[in-house]
């Protein structure tokens, strides 16, 4: 046990860039459903309530389609729905990837946690709509190249939220990191995949169980690949008890002779 708390302390950026990090697909896969076992009701709570945002915006735009006799195929009004699209939705699953690194530090997510990103509104737009342009330009040359791109930029937002990172680099970090367990990557998503389509064959009923596990495996890897330094990024909740991992997590920000982070010092 030492040893593994060893390995996820020495995980970071420039480790994760390196290919210096372990991906042990059935592990991870474990840890995932015992987090999702202890405690999945934010998640799904925080899906159920994307999902409602999402489809009153679409009932919105059918209505003034209607309304004003505009086409769906015109150009200018679906810009404009992916837009407001992006804006509103954008925050509120990156916060769902955040809850997923949460849970993977021995934090208790709420449901408030999922509008805790909200004033970061306008990176997390650009970072998606650059994401978004990267996976379309690898579809448009052949449908596998964008496939990868749309895996291999999986983890683009949360560096982003929790490393402070600027879009592009974030993108690149993300891509790069993931070429050096391009095969693990692939496999992970392929079991998504399958368990997506269990997801419509429940009627989405198995969705209580799927979105949790999928957000909290995603945490695990980027606890373990890039190490969560900042843990003070990842609570947006008032009032809650820091956990002893996330003292765990302090000291990895500022290794001094103390062990102490100002952050949680207040």
């Amino acid at each position: 046990m030492l040893e593994k708390n060893t390995q996820k302390r020495q995980a970071s950026v420039e480790s994760a860039l390196n290919g210096d990090y372990e991906f042990d697909l059935k592990a991870v896969f474990d840890e995932g459903w015992k987090l999702t076992q202890a405690d999945k009701s934010s998640i799904v709570q925080g899906m159920l309530v994307v999902i409602v945002i999402a489809m009153s915006i679409m009932l919105m735009a059918a209505y003034v389609s209607e309304a004003k006799g505009i086409s769906w195929e015109e150009p200018g009004f679906r810009f404009g729905l992916d837009i407001i699209m992006a804006v509103l939705i954008a925050p509120l699953t990156a916060a769902l990837m955040m809850m997923g690194i949460k849970s993977s530090v021995g934090r208790k997510n709420y449901l408030a946690d999922l509008f805790g990103f909200i004033n970061r509104t306008l990176v997390i737009t650009v970072t998606v709509v650059m994401t978004t342009a990267i996976v379309q330009i690898g579809l448009l040359f052949l449908v596998l190249p964008g496939l990868y791109l749309m895996i291999a930029t999986g983890f683009a937002i949360p560096l982003v939220l929790e490393k402070n990172m600027l879009p592009a680099k974030a993108i690149f970090t993300s891509i790069k990191v993931v070429n050096h367990q391009w095969l693990n990557f692939v496999k992970l998503y392929a079991v998504f995949f399958a368990l997506l389509l269990l997801v419509a064959l429940t009627f989405g009923i198995a969705m209580i169980w799927v979105a949790p596990f999928y957000y909290n495996v995603k945490g695990i890897l980027y606890r373990d690949i890039f190490g969560v330094q900042n843990a003070e990024t990842i609570s947006q909740s008032e009032g809650e008890v820091m956990t002893s991992a996330d003292t765990q997590s302090s000291e990895l920000k500022t290794p001094d002779q103390s062990g102490k982070d100002d952050h949680f010092n207040a």
